[in-house]
C-alpha cells in the first residue's frame, strides 16, 4: 500500500498543530453572495436574488433496506426535471452575453464554512491553512474589467479555477449595475482544499521514501514537494532527496512551469518543463521540456525489471482559430524530439524498438469543438464536476531520423462525447503506423480505442446509483519485439483483481460498474459503495472471441474528503476467473490512487498511437 494509512495519520497530525489563516481583505458583500452553503458541495442560485441552493438536496427521509431497494432499482429520478435544471445553470451566463464588465471582486472562503457550527476538527483544519491569496485566482480569469460577457468564456473559466489542484468549488456570478443594467460587476468565489499532504511507500527490499508537500505554499497557488529516502532494513541507510516545484500560471500568461531533482537509491530525475493548453477557441499552445531521468521498468512479457537511463529534449506548439460558422476551431501543432539512451536493454533494428534513440518530427491538423456541462458525483462526491462534451478529429504526419534507420509515421484520431436522455457516451479512436522508408511497407500498426458511458443517477431517496461501462479494443499489426511489442492487462487496462501475468497482441476489455453514493460522512470523508464486473479478451488471433478470457468481479468501498487533497481511498474485494475457473487473483487491495479523469477534446501535443 501507497500512503492510505499515511494519509490518515497526516490528517491526525495537522489537527493537532495551530497556525493562522488568512481572511479576505475586500469589504465583505451580503453572506448569501460571498459564501457556499454550509457542508460543502455545490451552489446553485436563482437568477433574480442571487442566492445559493443546493444542486442536489438531500431527502432527510432515512428508507428502510426494501425501500432503498425499491427506490433505487425500480424508480428513475425525475430526469426532465433534473435537466432543466442544469439547462438553467449551464445557460446562465447566456442571459448576460454581450453585456460591458464592471468591477470584479474575488472572495476567497477557507476550508470549511459551517456559519459558527464547525467541530473541532474542521475549526482546527481551518486554523493551519493559509487561504488562496486573491492575486493566484486573478490570475486566472480570463476576463477583465472592459470586457464584455461571453457565456462560453464564463463556463471555461469556471472549470480552470475548478481544475487547481487547491481549490475545491467555485461560482462566478454577474450582477448588473443598479444605475446602468448594461454593465455588470463579476464576483468570484472559491473555497479551498487543504493543501498539506504526505504521501510514503515502503518497499519490500527495504528501499522507501517519505514525501511531504503542500499543493498551496503560503497561499501563492503553487506545489512544493520534498522526499527523503532511506532504507529501512539496512539500518535506515540515506538513499536521496527530492525536491519538486510547481507554478500552474506564471505571472498570469497561463504557462505552468516545473522543476525537479530527485534521487532515490538508484533511480533519479532532473530537469525542467513549460507549457501552455489551448484555452480559448483561437488560441495558441507551447510546451518544452528537458529532462534525465533512470527508472526502473518492468518487462511484463519478458516478467523481468531492468533500468535505463535517458535524456530528452521536447519542444512543440500550435495554433488555433476558431469559425463562427462552424461553432468550432481549426488547429495547427507541431512537435519535435530528441531520445537518447545512455542505458538500455539490447537493442537492434527489429528488437526492442521503444529504446532506440530518435529525432521525431510530428504534425497535426484537424478540428475540434470543446464545452462543459456542470453535473456533480461523477468521479467526484457533490462537488461540481466540469464535463466535457464536443469533438475533435485530427490527422498525424511525421518523420523519425532513427539509429536503425528513418521512417514516415502517418497517423488519425477522433473523439467525442455527447449528453442523451439515457446519459453520457464518449468515445476516442486512435489508428497510427510507422512507413518502412525503403519498401514502402506499413509496420508497428496500432489501433487503440475506448468508449466510455455512465448513466443519469437512478433512485429518489438518499442512495443515488450511477452506472458505469468502459470498453477498451488494442490492436496491432507487424509489431516487432520486445518491450511494449505485446499488451496485458495493465495501467488504465487492466481487469481489477487479476493476478496473472497475461499479454498477447490485441485486446479487448470491458469494466462494468455501479456505484451507490451514501450520505454516509465522518468529519466530511464521504462514502460510495461500489460492485464491479470486468471481462476480457486477450491473445494474437485477429478475432478476438477465439483468445483467452478472463473476468473479473468484485465490490469495495472509496472514501473522499472533497476538502482535502488527498486522493480517494479505496478498499476493494474481488476475485479472477477463467475459461477454467478461479486464476490468481488478488483478493484484496487498499489504495488512495486518483480517480479517472474525465474526457477532454481539446488538441494536445503530437504524439505517436501509444500502444500499451
Amino acid at each position: 500500500m501507497k500512503g492510505g494509512w499515511l494519509t490518515i495519520l497526516a490528517i491526525i497530525a495537522a489537527f493537532s498543530s495551530q497556525a493562522q489563516g488568512i481572511a479576505p481583505t475586500e469589504p465583505a458583500p451580503p453572506r448569501t453572495l460571498r459564501r457556499f452553503p454550509s457542508g460543502g458541495g455545490s451552489g446553485r442560485f436563482s437568477s433574480d436574488t442571487i442566492q445559493f441552493k443546493q444542486l442536489f438536496p438531500e431527502n432527510p427521509e432515512s428508507g428502510k433496506l426494501s425501500q432503498w431497494l425499491r427506490s433505487t432499482l425500480t424508480r428513475r429520478r425525475n430526469a426532465a426535471s433534473e435537466r432543466e435544471l442544469m439547462r438553467r445553470e449551464n445557460e446562465y451566463y447566456d442571459r448576460f452575453e454581450g453585456r460591458t464588465i464592471g468591477n470584479i471582486h474575488i472572495f476567497r472562503n477557507n476550508v470549511f464554512d459551517g456559519e459558527g457550527k464547525l467541530r473541532w476538527p474542521e475549526r482546527v483544519a481551518n486554523a493551519t491553512h493559509v487561504v488562496t491569496k486573491e492575486k493566484p485566482i486573478r490570475r486566472d480569469l480570463l476576463f477583465e474589467s472592459g470586457d464584455t460577457i461571453n457565456s462560453m468564456l464564463m463556463m471555461s473559466n469556471r472549470r480552470l479555477i475548478r481544475s487547481r489542484n487547491y481549490i475545491a468549488d467555485v461560482n462566478i456570478l454577474i450582477v448588473p449595475q443598479e444605475i446602468d443594467s448594461t454593465i455588470v460587476d463579476v464576483y468570484v468565489i472559491t473555497r479551498d482544499k487543504w493543501s498539506i499532504s504526505a504521501d510514503a511507500s515502503f518497499g519490500g527490499d527495504g528501499k522507501s521514501f517519505i514525501e511531504l508537500y503542500d499543493n498551496n505554499i503560503f497561499g501563492w497557488g503553487n506545489k512544493l514537494s520534498i522526499t527523503t529516502s532511506f532504507d529501512w532494513k539496512h539500518r535506515f541507510d540515506y538513499g536521496g532527496n527530492g525536491f519538486e516545484y510547481e507554478i500552474p500560471n506564471i505571472a498570469g500568461s497561463f504557462f505552468s512551469g516545473r522543476l525537479v531533482a530527485r534521487k532515490h537509491f538508484d533511480i533519479s530525475e532532473y530537469g525542467m518543463e513549460i507549457n501552455k493548453e489551448f484555452i480559448r477557441p483561437t488560441d495558441y499552445a507551447v510546451g518544452l521540456s528537458i529532462l534525465r531521468k533512470r527508472e526502473r521498468i518492468h518487462m511484463y512479457a519478458q516478467d523481468t525489471t531492468i533500468k535505463t537511463t535517458w535524456q530528452a529534449i521536447d519542444f512543440w506548439g500550435g495554433r488555433s482559430l476558431y469559425i463562427p460558422a462552424w461553432k468550432s476551431s481549426l488547429y495547427f501543432s507541431g512537435r519535435v524530439s530528441y531520445l537518447d539512451y545512455l542505458e538500455r536493454p539490447p537493442v537492434s533494428k527489429y528488437l526492442n524498438p521503444y529504446f532506440h534513440n530518435e529525432t521525431l518530427l510530428l504534425t497535426e491538423i484537424g478540428i475540434y469543438k470543446e464545452r462543459f456541462r456542470t453535473t456533480n458525483r461523477i468521479y467526484g462526491y457533490g462537488i461540481n464536476e466540469y464535463v466535457a462534451h464536443g469533438y475533435k478529429l485530427g490527422l498525424n504526419t511525421g518523420y523519425s531520423w532513427g539509429e536503425f534507420g528513418n521512417r514516415w509515421y502517418l497517423g488519425l484520431n477522433v473523439a467525442g462525447g455527447t449528453f442523451t436522455r439515457l446519459g453520457y457516451f464518449g468515445g476516442s479512436i486512435g489508428l497510427g503506423s510507422y512507413l518502412n522508408h525503403h519498401d514502402g511497407k506499413f509496420y508497428r500498426s496500432a489501433l487503440v480505442s475506448e468508449f466510455r458511458y455512465f448513466s443519469n443517477l437512478q433512485g429518489e431517496r438518499r442512495y443515488p446509483v450511477r452506472q458505469f461501462v468502459t470498453i477498451g479494443i488494442t490492436r496491432g499489426w507487424n509489431r516487432l519485439e520486445g518491450y511494449q511489442e505485446v499488451i496485458g492487462f495493465t495501467d488504465d487496462m487492466q481487469l481489477r483483481a487479476l493476478n496473472r501475468r497475461v499479454f498477447g497482441q490485441n485486446r479487448l476489455l470491458m469494466n462494468t460498474e455501479t456505484v451507490v453514493f451514501t450520505p454516509w460522512h465522518i468529519y466530511e470523508f464521504r462514502f460510495a459503495l461500489f460492485g464491479f464486473l470486468d471481462m476480457g479478451l486477450i491473445g494474437n488471433y485477429g478475432n478476438f472471441f477465439k483468445n483467452d478470457f478472463y473476468s473479473t468481479i468484485g465490490l469495495g468501498v472509496r472514501i473522499k474528503n472533497e476538502h482535502l487533497i488527498f486522493n480517494t481511498i479505496s478498499i476493494r474485494l474481488g476475485v479472477a476467473l477463467g475459461k477454467n475457473g478461479l486464476v490468481e487473483s488478488q483478493y484484496f487491495r487498499i489504495d488512495n490512487s486518483e480517480l479517472m479523469a474525465l474526457m477532454r477534446f481539446i488538441p494536445q501535443k503530437p504524439i505517436v498511437i501509444p500502444y500499451q
